[in-house]
């Protein structure tokens, strides 16, 4: 009994740390945007691009973010050419092995 034990807290462990590096963010710093119609319109390219991320786009923190639990379907060049498609410019573009939710910790990761 200790032993199966044992093999489900492993295999248990290993489920848990396996998912959880491989989640991953890809955050652009996006100049440019002024309002909520702006923020819809990055956040619909982002979205046509990558249709499995979870994407966060604030215009008050001119940054966008898409969150994947895996890894992202976009290199940092193409999430970049997404939203440079909708006219904004970028100024960087950062990847995190880890989910961002919040703006402000992704405007912090970009600046």
């Amino acid at each position: 009994m200790k032993t199966l034990k044992k093999i489900i807290f492993t295999l248990t462990l290993i489920f848990f740390s396996t998912n959880l590096f491989a989640a991953q963010s890809q955050i652009a710093q996006v100049n440019g945007m002024m309002c909520i119609k702006c923020q819809k319109l990055v956040t619909k390219a982002i979205q046509e691009a990558s249709p499995n991320a979870t994407v966060t786009v604030s215009w008050p923190e001119g940054v966008a973010v898409s969150s994947f639990g895996d890894k992202s379907n976009l290199s940092e060049e193409d999430y970049k050419n997404a939203i440079l498609g909708t006219g904004f410019e970028v100024i960087k573009v950062v990847s995190v092995d880890k989910i961002i939710s919040d703006a402000g910790e992704a405007k912090k990761l970009v600046d």
